[in-house]
């Protein structure tokens, strides 16, 4: 019987509540299993707001740079859209 920290916390909240071990085993089952797994999920983080107003302020020095068919104006290049956009997120 492998021992999850809910499995055993559970069994012996009944022990304790005068159940016998046999009766108690019940802690032990796919439901309770599947609860504890279930708890144990993984927290996705979420993006910062550095990075949400990256994203932003490149938008607006995309829409600067490129021309209709989207290629770069004459004088810019993605590093120089970079700067422009870190520049830019500093400022907001």
């Amino acid at each position: 019987m492998d021992n999850c920290p809910t499995c055993v916390l559970l069994d012996a909240l009944l022990q304790s509540r005068g159940i016998n071990k046999t009766q108690a085993a019940v802690a032990y089952s796919p439901p309770v299993r599947a609860l504890d797994r279930a708890a144990k999920r993984k927290v996705k983080r979420g993006a910062t707001t550095a990075s949400r107003k990256l994203g932003k302020a490149l938008k607006k020095v995309n829409a600067k740079a490129r021309t209709k068919s989207g290629k770069f104006k004459k004088g810019w290049t993605q590093t120089r859209v970079m700067k422009e956009a870190h520049k830019m997120k500093r400022r907001m």
